[in-house]
């Protein structure tokens, strides 16, 4: 879990706070994939969604396990500084993710 100092402030289960807590174990295939249809059908063009703000802000606001439109709120430093969280979990590469076990 990726934990985000914020600037500013959100409301989290009606709780303000500065501290934003990213479970990017809670993003599964089947949610990357029903994320990109929503992007697709709300006019996202983007070739690849990686590299997409909007799909990056939805599975932010997934990790994070708040509402998309609380997320988009957030100024535009605190936005910049979870994205790039989103962008080095959509971004790592293959070796980082394996286990010490799993690696040859």
């Amino acid at each position: 879990m990726e934990k985000v100092f914020l600037n500013g402030k959100i409301r989290v289960n009606n709780i303000e706070t500065n501290v934003l807590e990213l479970d990017f174990d809670k993003i599964t295939g089947r949610v990357m994939m029903e994320t990109e249809t929503k992007c697709r059908s709300m006019g996202d063009n983007t070739p690849d969604l990686t590299f997409s703000m909007k799909y990056q802000a939805m599975l932010a606001a997934k990790a994070a396990g708040i509402i998309y439109d609380d997320f988009l709120d957030l100024s535009g430093k605190d936005m910049a500084l979870i994205l790039t969280e989103v962008k080095n979990f959509l971004f790592q590469p293959a070796s980082a993710r394996m286990t010490n076990e799993a690696k040859p």
